[in-house]
């Protein structure tokens, strides 16, 4: 293995797909540990643009945490603050304010989800 090889390995390990007019797909490669994909959407709302995961890290994370438990929800709202994003009806969410930025709320976007579903590590037990 080269670096040359790292490289082309790299290359387009991001990419976005559209689902419809106003949606698209950024598909990363990132797994939870069940294997699932990470996923995480684009949307345009209104002039406004947001990254979203559709419910996906809540329902994984029901799965695994009573998500109504006090330590639960505070540990939840410890790491949303710490990215500055927000849970709205379900749905992770990020506004996207300057896309130059963009690259940069992805990799972070992704490393709070893996936050979020392995909040276990700072528990006894998974509930």
């Amino acid at each position: 293995m080269t670096i040359q090889d790292i490289n082309k390995a790299l290359v387009g390990s991001i990419s976005v797909s559209p689902l419809n007019a106003t949606e698209w797909q950024i598909n990363t490669g990132a797994l939870f540990q069940n294997g699932e994909e990470i996923k995480i959407y684009l949307i345009n709302e209104k002039n406004n643009w947001y990254l979203t995961d559709k419910k996906t890290t809540l329902k994984y994370m029901n799965e695994m945490y009573d998500l109504k438990a006090t330590d639960v929800k505070s540990c939840i709202s410890a790491v949303l603050k710490i990215y500055g994003f927000a849970i709205k009806a379900g749905s992770l969410t990020a506004r996207i304010i300057d896309e130059t930025q963009l690259s940069n709320l992805v990799y972070s976007y992704i490393m709070c989800v893996g936050q979020l579903a392995n909040m276990y590590v700072f528990f006894d037990k998974p509930e």
